[in-house]
């Protein structure tokens, strides 16, 4: 008779818990984060010595440099201002280092000064600084609300004190605004006026035979506008380039009759033209 084998038992597997060492772990993200921030820092101080040897070899090759010592304050300017008044404003004097000299000073000083436009500023080296200023030129006189006497503005709007010689200007009336000295004015029917203005300079017959006395921008609807001659001219707002080309080619037809026209009516589609009725 078989006998059955008997089977040995399986062992069960052993598991040995661990547990993580949570100092262990901290310790080593200090030492972690210590050596990082070490080489941020070293980094930086070598960025920072890097900077500043830079800089002191750009003061010994430049602005500490003799060589460049300004012997010739050239200034120029196309208006008015004289060259001492210049000199007064950007206060600077020959024997200072050409790189010694902040174009952003000059600029800032400058830029304080209402008959200044602009400015243009050259290092001609090895001695000379060139100052040339670009004034802002009269293109209209102006009166606002509590102003007496007309204020000068030039083509971008900015507000000009009173100079001789300007009568001959056109003028800007009907303003319901405050007027300030060196501001610019941003009143739409100015801008419209000065373009009205700029367009008429650039037309030949108008610039030199409807030379614009005068401009009231009273009304809503319309622009009035008085040119030599006593000729009146009811002006839109809008299409001024189409309108003022209209205008230009009918002043010479009219002309050319031998008709001087007095009154015209551009704010509607068919141009209403008045002439005197002796010519009729």
């Amino acid at each position: 008779m078989a006998t059955r084998k008997k089977t040995k038992k399986r062992a069960k597997p052993h598991y040995v818990r661990t547990r993580k060492r949570k100092g262990a772990d901290s310790s080593a993200l200090a030492r972690r984060a210590t050596t990082i921030a070490l080489l941020l820092l070293v980094v930086i101080g070598i960025l920072f010595g890097i900077t500043q040897g830079f800089k002191w070899i750009s003061r010994k090759l430049f602005s500490e440099n003799p060589r460049f010592e300004m012997q010739h304050l050239v200034v120029s300017s196309d208006g008015r201002l004289t060259e001492d008044r210049i000199r007064e404003y950007i206060e600077l004097a020959e024997g200072t280092n050409l790189f010694a000299v902040s174009f952003a000073d000059i600029d800032k000083k400058l830029s304080g000064v209402s008959d200044i436009e602009s400015v243009r500023l050259e290092r001609k080296l090895p001695h000379t600084l060139i100052v040339e200023v670009k004034e802002r030129m009269p293109v209209a006189r102006i009166t606002g609300l509590n102003n007496k006497y007309p204020f000068l503005l030039d083509r971008y709007g900015y507000v000009l004190p009173p100079r001789p010689g300007a009568a001959s200007l056109p003028l800007i009336k009907g303003l319901d605004t405050e007027l300030r000295l060196g501001s610019q004015t941003g009143h739409p029917d100015v801008k419209t006026a000065l373009e009205i203005i700029a367009l008429c300079d650039s037309r030949g017959y108008l610039r030199t035979y409807a030379r614009i006395e005068s401009m009231d921008v009273k009304y809503s609807d319309f622009i009035d506008m008085r040119l030599a001659g006593e000729i009146r001219i009811r002006m839109p707002r809008y299409s001024l380039k189409s309108k003022l080309q209209y205008l230009d080619t009918l002043l010479k037809i009219e002309r050319g009759k031998g008709r001087p026209v007095k009154e015209v009516d551009l704010t509607v589609d068919s141009t209403k033209v008045k002439v005197p009725i002796s010519h009729y």
